[in-house]
């Protein structure tokens, strides 16, 4: 394996990666009242278009990880910032619904992409000590997307319209799939020889435990980033302005919980990861019980911090625990699971938001999230059965599989 750059230039870049490849569906949730006033939109058709992104998501991580394989982890990201940019371009220059669709359905097979290009890239350039803090970090550049584009996005679009901000992201692209093309390993994601005769390159039995584990937690949670500035705005009483800003605090106060949940990970050893992502889920159910409560925008401001804390935290230990339970394939086993993360995406915001429109408020799609994100917890548990050979390894324990070279 060739690498170009260091362990931190590498993490660095797939953090940067990974958070501009999702960073669409935010752009849909955050311009969301500029789109129904610009194009008379509704709740669920803007839901939509979420869905319709992470459920292409879903599908593309299918094959993504046959595509890292066979061209590598370097070139897998590259390709993932063609496609955002083809993504980014089209409603740009064809404004109108259509166009928003194409943007979702392209951009989601480009962050099938990223996403397993920046896993194998980090477990490749880590050691496996290590890995469940490399893959929080990674996964970090979720919510740095989100406190960017919360930030800044909603006073953009209501100022200039929503045609510029995909516009100004264009040159972000550019440079980002640059510096992937300069910086991550040509690592493929494989198994060493002697790994590949005795597993023949097949998941662990029982893996698509996982896959329904990633289900239920996107399902019951992705609104706590979609959804998080119309319902501050609409359900708690925050200007526009002031639920972005909010937002963009929530997102970056939960990164401590979420890499100080996974340091604890490594040092507790890989057995130890999957109860504890079932504890940030329970944590995160009773966040959106507040949330669903109406006790005010503090309340749901505090809410919303615990809430995206827990759901980061989890998604980066399920990150580490499949590379633990699915070492001679990490890229088939990030796949799968978030094969399945994607398409419960896929319902997740739509659904959300033909809740609100129907009830006419938050409540009944808060808890119907909870009731999601519990039994996500449930499903962790029941996952740790999965590659029992590869998860009763300890903190110090070397890396059973290497990336093919």
């Amino acid at each position: 394996m060739r690498r170009t750059g260091g362990e931190r230039a590498v993490v660095t870049v797939s953090t940067v990666a990974v958070g501009l490849g999702t960073a669409p569906a935010f752009l849909f949730g955050f311009l969301g009242p500029v789109l129904q006033a610009d194009l008379g939109l509704s709740r669920t058709r803007i839901g939509l278009l979420v869905g319709l992104m992470f459920g292409l998501t879903g599908i593309g991580c299918l094959l993504a990880g046959r595509v890292t394989e066979r061209i590598g982890a370097r070139w897998t990201v590259v390709a993932s910032t063609a496609l955002l940019l083809v993504a980014l371009t089209v409603p740009v220059l064809a404004p109108g619904y259509p166009a928003l669709v194409v943007c979702a359905l392209v951009s989601g097979i480009g962050y099938a992409l990223a996403n397993v290009g920046t896993n194998v890239s980090v477990t490749a350039a880590l050691p496996v000590a290590r890995h469940a803090v490399g893959l929080a970090v990674k996964t970090a550049g979720v919510p740095a997307a989100v406190a960017v584009t919360s930030f800044v996005v909603p006073g953009l679009g209501a100022a200039y319209g929503w045609r510029p901000v995909l516009l100004w992201s264009i040159p972000v692209v550019v440079a980002v799939g640059l510096a992937a093309a300069l910086v991550l390993p040509d690592a493929h994601g494989r198994a060493t020889p002697a790994a590949d005769v005795a597993t023949d390159g097949r998941l662990p039995s029982g893996f698509w435990r996982f896959t329904l584990a990633a289900i239920l937690l996107i399902g019951g949670s992705q609104a706590i980033y979609s959804w998080a500035v119309p319902f501050l705005h609409e359900g708690a009483g925050a200007t526009l302005p002031v639920a972005g800003v909010l937002t963009a605090v929530a997102s970056l106060v939960a990164l401590a919980p979420m890499i100080g949940a996974a340091r604890l990970a490594d040092r507790l050893g890989t057995t130890r990861r999957l109860p504890m992502a079932a504890a940030l889920c329970a944590t995160l159910a009773v966040a959106e019980i507040v949330l669903a409560t109406g006790w005010g925008l503090t309340a749901a401001a505090v809410a919303l911090m615990i809430a995206t804390g827990a759901q980061l935290g989890t998604v980066s230990l399920m990150h580490a625990s499949v590379v633990a339970a699915a070492p001679h394939a990490v890229g088939r086993g990030s796949g799968a699971a978030m094969a399945g993360f994607y398409l419960g995406a896929l319902f997740a915001a739509p659904v959300f938001g033909l809740l609100v429109d129907v009830t006419g408020g938050y409540p009944v799609a808060w808890v119907a999230g909870a009731v999601l994100t519990t039994a996500a917890a449930a499903c962790f548990l029941w996952c740790r059965g999965v590659g029992s050979a590869a998860l009763t390894t300890g903190p110090s324990s070397p890396p059973t599989a290497h990336p093919a070279r």
